[in-house]
């Protein structure tokens, strides 16, 4: 199996996210967006809304590049608090 690596980039900063053995490169994509899914739920601390999860296979070809921005929902898409009555 393909080994990627997983890279949190931001403008300022550079954070190794770890690597995996996935099945291909639509895997590691897959992986990507469900990390930056994670990120939008439970983003700890931190504020992951600049970075992008780049994943770059074991030659270093960049094979994916998810931003987690795209993914967080905007104030448009949380529920008024009478829509949580």
């Amino acid at each position: 199996m393909p080994f990627y690596h997983f890279h949190f980039v931001s403008n300022s900063h550079s954070v190794d996210g770890g690597a995996l053995d996935l099945a291909d490169d639509d895997a590691a994509r897959m992986e990507a967006e469900l990390e930056a899914s994670d990120l939008r739920s439970n983003p700890g601390e931190g504020d992951w809304s600049r970075y992008t999860i780049r994943v770059t296979d074991q030659a270093g070809r960049v094979v994916a590049s998810v931003a987690v921005a795209e993914l967080m929902p905007s104030d448009a898409d949380q529920p008024t608090a009478q829509e949580m009555q």
